[in-house]
C-alpha cells in the first residue's frame, strides 16, 4: 500500500500526548506532513516548545509509523498549540469560588 498523507494522519492517532491525553491529530499538533519516497518529514506544534516529554512523543511517532513502512522520520518541533479548553463541569460554561475564612 502507498504511503500517504491519510495513512500517517491515521497512525498519528494513536500517538497520545502523554500529559493531555488525547492524540496529536485531535489535539491539532500535527502542522505539516511531507511524504518524499520511503520518508516522512513532520512538523508537530508542542504547548510549549520546551516541552520535557519531546522525546517521548518522537519515540511514539517513530513507533506508530514503522508499520507503514516508513525508512526515515524527521520530526521538527514548534510551538503554539493551545491546551484544550475543558469546562470542569459538562453543560457549565462558568464556575465562581466561593470561600470564607
Amino acid at each position: 500500500m502507498a504511503l500517504t498523507e491519510e495513512r500517517v494522519l491515521e497512525a498519528l492517532r494513536t500517538v497520545m500526548d502523554p500529559e493531555l491525553g488525547k492524540d496529536l491529530v485531535s489535539l491539532g499538533m500535527v502542522g505539516e506532513i511531507n511524504l518524499e519516497g520511503g520518508r516522512v518529514d513532520l512538523l508537530i506544534n508542542l504547548t510549549t516548545p520546551a516541552c520535557p516529554l519531546k522525546g517521548q512523543i518522537e519515540a511514539d511517532i517513530r513507533r506508530a509509523l514503522h508499520p507503514l513502512g516508513v525508512e526515515e522520520v524527521r520530526v521538527r518541533f514548534g510551538g503554539g498549540v493551545k491546551a484544550p479548553e475543558q469546562y470542569p463541569i459538562p453543560g457549565v460554561k462558568y464556575v465562581v469560588a466561593v470561600g470564607s475564612g
